[in-house]
């Protein structure tokens, strides 16, 4: 893809032209008009683009793609390396990845649109909405509500029956075994990342709403995000004809190989099915950095990401200075650094690595997606913003400078 797609948006972006003006007869001797913060956006961006492409080539990955979004625009989207090792498909913008655990996000938020459609609440009971949900304890299987499912926090202990769900068993398969495993607390009280307990979220969309999973991901959101490369099914993925594929690293060869794609987490998408491309997420983006009031209101995504469980170490944070500990939302991971609240998600399924990470307060936003088992990309996000943070507040002094050179009002 031309490095020029880059910068769509970028002059449009920080004063709201409607459209530049260009005469018919240029002057004699135009002057170029210089514009200190599109330069500096455009800069930023381009360091960003070899960083990243550098990065991947020096970290022996395949391939991969990055969008960026800033306010109401996406700033930049592109792909580097192959889809695929001894090939020569470039990937780009529109080249599909599977997104592993970054879906647990639409999951959370397509609950929160349920909750604007006066359709569900954050506090329904769950097994009123599913009779076949009960845990070991009958008081506490009464208890559990909707958010529950959404911050890991049932009572299930970390992981129960994950390996049913890389098994492919169905989730009505799954969800009445629950009953069978010895609970670790009350609900509410502990965080224990579990897939199969956050994926009863879609059996109770489904039941509330009388449309199957996929549906209403495609009705709510890919298809009024214009995601047009988004799908949660395998069979979509493996006939695009633009899609990247999954690599691992192999102790014998001692490197990474392509492997074949897999139809795991595509019985609880929720929890890792979903499939999309950097245009893709670029949209999604800008509707989580508050873009699209239409679809979800301001008031809901502020519930969705409140942290409610504090996870006291380094695991999730490693890579940011100085931040010991994270915490969990709703479907989404948050963590505050410096004088910035940052949240975000990493995914890993089948031989793909994605991460996704947003500042809601100055609206910039960061996804990678990549074709192998590499966590380059938890090392490439808190770069990103610490550099982003250098340039807004020389926007800020910027444009405080402009407004400080207008002429007084005569009032």
């Amino acid at each position: 893809m031309p490095k020029a797609i880059f910068f769509i948006g970028i002059i449009l972006l920080i004063f709201g032209f409607t459209k530049i003006y260009e005469p018919e007869t240029p002057p004699a001797n135009p002057v170029e008009k210089k514009d200190p913060v599109r330069d500096s956006l455009v800069q930023f961006i381009q360091r960003f683009d070899s960083t990243i492409t550098m990065g991947a080539v020096n970290k022996n990955i395949p391939g991969g793609s990055y969008v960026i979004t800033y306010k109401d625009q996406v700033l930049a989207s592109n792909g580097f390396g192959v889809r695929e090792l001894n090939s020569e498909m470039p990937v780009d913008a529109y080249t599909v990845f599977r997104l592993g655990s970054v879906s647990k996000g639409f999951a959370a938020v397509l609950a929160g649109m349920m909750i604007d459609q006066g359709v569900l609440s954050f506090d329904d009971s769950v097994a009123s909405i599913l009779p076949y949900f009960r845990l070991n304890d009958n008081e506490q299987t009464a208890r559990v509500r909707v958010r529950h499912l959404l911050e890991h926090t049932t009572g299930l202990p970390r992981h129960a029956y994950t390996n049913l769900v890389e098994d492919g068993l169905t989730l009505e398969r799954i969800i009445p075994r629950f009953e069978d495993v010895p609970l670790i607390d009350q609900e509410g009280q502990r965080h224990a990342y579990t897939n199969a307990a956050y994926s009863v979220i879609e059996k109770v969309l489904e039941q509330r709403t009388n449309t199957d999973f996929k549906t209403l991901l495609e009705e709510e959101i890919f298809t009024p995000l214009a995601m047009t490369q988004a799908s949660a099914d395998v069979s979509v993925f493996e006939t695009n004809t633009n899609v990247a594929q999954p690599h691992l690293y192999s102790y014998r060869q001692k490197k990474r190989v392509p492997v074949s794609i897999k139809d795991n987490y595509y019985n609880a998408i929720s929890a890792g099915g979903i499939n999309a491309s950097a245009k893709d997420m670029g949209q999604w983006l800008l509707l989580l950095t508050g873009n699209r009031p239409d679809l979800i209101s301001d008031s809901t995504l502020d519930e969705i990401f409140t942290p409610v469980s504090r996870i006291p170490n380094k695991r999730f944070s490693r890579h940011w200075d100085g931040v010991n500990e994270s915490f969990y939302a709703m479907g989404w991971r948050v963590l505050e650094h410096e004088d910035q609240t940052i949240v975000y998600h990493g995914g890993y399924v089948n031989g793909f690595r994605s991460e996704i990470a947003f500042d809601r307060e100055r609206q910039i936003g960061i996804s990678i997606l990549v074709n192998s088992n590499s966590s380059y990309a938890l090392e490439v996000i808190p770069e990103f913003f610490k550099e982003f943070n250098r340039l807004h507040a020389f926007i800020d002094s910027t444009q405080q400078s402009a407004i400080e050179t207008l002429p007084a009002s005569d009032e």
